[in-house]
């Protein structure tokens, strides 16, 4: 998977796990930033564990909190986790 479609996939998780809470336009629109929609824990939770049954990598909820501030930052943990340009 490269880097884009990986984002891409990210980027759709996110919007599931925030349960219409917003869209992929308004997330956008607050440059991707996880935390500028109000993304709750529970989305957090909802979108780790989407990652995990999708992507087959293991994220730690425990890691520092700027690894899931953007759809960028949450792709590069899962890049440090093992999917990437060869998956």
């Amino acid at each position: 998977m490269d880097n884009s479609s990986l984002r891409t996939k990210i980027l759709d998780l996110a919007v599931a796990a925030g349960d219409g809470s917003f869209t992929a336009g308004e997330l956008a629109e607050a440059g991707y930033s996880l935390s500028a929609v109000s993304f709750s824990s529970l989305s957090y939770m909802r979108l780790i564990d989407s990652i995990e049954n999708d992507l087959g990598v293991y994220l730690d909820p425990e890691v520092g909190a700027e690894h899931y501030e953007t759809i960028d930052s949450v792709a590069a943990l899962v890049v440090a986790s093992g999917v990437g340009a060869d998956a």
